[in-house]
């Protein structure tokens, strides 16, 4: 028996998630059939996090243990023949036993894209944010500080998480202008559900007047999500990078 990790990406747009549905088409439905055609035995495939609904990754890693004694290209090759063309194998490795692509996680890094165009190309659809609003970016920078370090995030998580560990750390955040785009990249130790959207949302709606700038203390003291601003769209959220 190996076990082996998956580097995947895929766009999100058409799924469910990542996490199988009865309801939906998701990312690990796709992944575990194409892998159990290609391995000819059962397989289920345990990713870095899950990602929400029309939410993209450009690196998530999944593992999956196989008896499979076919070799690490040749089942890219194989398995990236029978997959959607939105979703792509790009790395298998082996990996020790013990290994697991969730909790070895040291760091994760997620992207999100807004278009400060709100007439966005339609050949981006679903892959960017249209910006609606005139902003603040002094603003911007001065959200993206408070929320750098280790803080109480209970307020930026929606409900119906079964988390009871609210505390992370943001080692790193930026944001960068690119053309008719606004990039923000986010590193931490982990994230809640929906942490980044509402980060996201509540960074716009102070930078455009709508909320105070100590709201974010607020948020972090109270753990009142009704200090927070609104939930920014899945699209245009990647998950970029994860560390182990």
């Amino acid at each position: 028996m190996r076990r082996l990790l998956l580097t995947v990406g895929y766009k999100g747009t058409n799924y469910g998630g990542f996490q199988r549905q009865n309801n939906a088409n998701t990312i690990q439905q796709e992944l575990e059939t194409v892998l159990e055609k290609v391995c000819n035995h059962k397989v289920t495939v345990f990713p870095s996090g899950r990602t929400d609904a029309g939410v993209h990754a450009l690196k998530q890693f999944v593992h999956f243990d196989t008896e499979s004694q076919i070799s690490e290209q040749n089942l890219i090759r194989a398995v990236n023949t029978f997959l959607p063309e939105d979703i792509r194998v790009f790395e298998a490795k082996i990996v020790d036993p013990d290994f697991h692509a969730r909790f070895n996680v040291k760091k994760k890094t997620y992207m999100y894209i807004y278009s400060l165009n709100k007439i966005v190309n339609p050949l981006l659809s679903g892959l960017v944010t249209p910006l609606k609003y005139q902003i603040d970016f002094k603003l911007v920078n001065d959200a993206i500080n408070l929320l750098k370090g280790k803080h109480n995030f209970k307020a930026f998580c929606s409900s119906g998480s079964s988390v009871t560990n609210f505390e992370k750390t943001i080692h790193d955040f930026t944001v960068e202008k690119q053309g008719e785009y606004l990039i923000f990249k986010v590193t931490g130790d982990g994230f809640l559900y929906n942490m980044v959207r509402i980060i996201m949302g509540t960074i716009i709606d102070i930078a455009r007047g709508k909320l105070p700038l100590d709201n974010i203390a607020k948020m972090f003291k109270s753990g009142d999500r009704s200090f927070g601003g609104t939930t920014a769209s899945q699209f245009g959220l990647y998950l970029y990078n994860v560390e182990y």
